[in-house]
């Protein structure tokens, strides 16, 4: 009697949730390779939440994360005259959540995917993708190269190219208004409470900040522009000017906003959001599925971009493992995981609409009802949905039945 062949997974993008994939399909038996555009890894600093932590956990890496990163535990809120608004969790059942750098997070998992002898290719920008003969898939690279197997799963980001073979007719992701930077201070004394991340409404734009136990600071900045930038115009900017312009825009709120840029060992380059306000029609085609941002790309300011493509990469894993036929696992992933994603990108929604306010009027309004607001919806019990979220790996999935399969929400 023949073996049965093992399958063999394509996954496009070796960012964090890729790499994670290729981990837990190994787990399931599965052969996964892990093609990636870039030569090499890109990014700046996020908050990982403990509901993502919990995915990294499962896999073994969730120490190593916390040891490269600052763990956090909870939030608070103010305007920029440094009138406390609110306050929050970050954390639940038993984990906390990191603020960490990009790249080494990344790094974290491709290494162990790499260690385990996972192949991952870098330089490999995909220009083409097709249904062979027999069903499986044939990916084709800007270089002429190829690569074939069984499925493929889009983990290429909020610009995904493979979402253009599942959905050609969708329109891609849209601009959010929002401009972004950041960077990392280092050398000044701020007494801060432990494990805690503040989030500041300022006069004219948002900064957001966070000492760890070393006195490292993390921080970021958000502010609105109307008008989407020229692809590449923010390129040319240099550091230094960046930090005098930051400087300028908080130069009417509290002086240590102003210290912390100014002392900053690194500023990031400008950058846009982007987000995906409706998501394609199916997150799957054939052999071909989408994972993360290229299905449910929701704004940065809900904190849980990263958290949700890892919950799709262990979700989406257990499908396959346990639902024999591809287009029914893809199904089920897909219906596990919407409505979810949906109400994170209302978070992420919400999130931003206060950093559009600018106008003192606007401004007064928004710090008297803050307050209410976050009694009422980010209290703990309310936020459990969010930080509370666990998916048991050993637990097998169910095949949802066509009914439930959620194409024709679009949002």
């Amino acid at each position: 009697m023949l073996a049965k062949r093992k399958k063999k997974a394509l996954i496009i993008g070796c960012g964090i949730a890729g790499p994670a994939l290729a981990l837990f399909l190994k787990r399931a038996g599965i052969e996964a390779e892990i093609y990636e555009a870039r030569t090499a890894s890109e990014g700046f600093s996020l908050s990982l939440s403990c509901n993502g932590l919990a995915v990294l956990q499962e896999l073994g890496l969730d120490q190593a994360a916390l040891a490269e990163g600052s763990a956090v535990s909870k939030w608070l809120m103010w305007n920029g005259k440094g009138k406390k608004l609110g306050e929050g969790v970050l954390a639940g059942n038993g984990l906390k959540s990191v603020f960490i750098k990009r790249v080494p997070l990344g790094d974290i998992i491709s290494d162990e995917a790499e260690r385990q002898g996972i192949k991952i290719v870098r330089g490999k920008k995909v220009e083409d993708i097709k249904v062979s003969s027999d069903g499986g898939v044939v990916a084709t690279f800007h270089d002429g190269t190829t690569a074939s197997g069984d499925l493929l799963i889009g983990s290429d980001g909020v610009h995904s190219r493979t979402r253009r073979f599942v959905d050609p007719a969708f329109q891609g992701a849209a601009y959010t208004g929002l401009i972004n930077s950041g960077g990392y201070t280092t050398g000044l004394n701020l007494s801060e409470p432990p494990e805690t991340t503040h989030f500041i409404f300022c006069k004219r734009a948002f900064f957001g900040y966070h000492v760890s136990s070393t006195g490292y600071i993390y921080w970021f900045t958000n502010w609105p522009e109307a008008k989407e930038p020229v692809k590449g115009s923010l390129n040319t900017i240099t550091e230094e000017q960046r930090k005098q312009q930051m400087l300028e825009v908080y130069q009417d709120d509290q002086p240590f906003i102003r210290e912390i840029i100014e002392a900053a060992e690194t500023t990031f380059p400008y950058f846009a959001s982007y987000a995906l306000p409706k998501q394609p029609s199916s997150w799957h085609k054939g052999p071909v599925v989408l994972l993360g941002d290229a299905a449910h790309a929701i704004s940065p300011s809900s904190g849980q971009g990263a958290s949700m493509a890892l919950e799709d990469a262990i979700v989406l894993a257990k499908c396959i493992r346990d639902i024999p036929d591809l287009e029914q696992a893809f199904a089920t992933y897909e219906h596990l995981r919407r409505d979810r994603t949906v109400k994170m990108f209302d978070v992420g929604k919400h999130g931003d609409s206060g950093k559009h306010v600018i106008r003192p009027m606007q401004q007064w309004f928004r710090d008297v009802t803050t307050p209410l607001f976050l009694k009422l919806f980010a209290n703990q019990k309310a936020s459990e949905w969010m930080y509370g979220y666990r998916v048991d790996w050993e637990t097998q999935v169910q095949a949802c039945s066509p009914a439930d399969t959620p194409k024709r929400r679009l949002s």
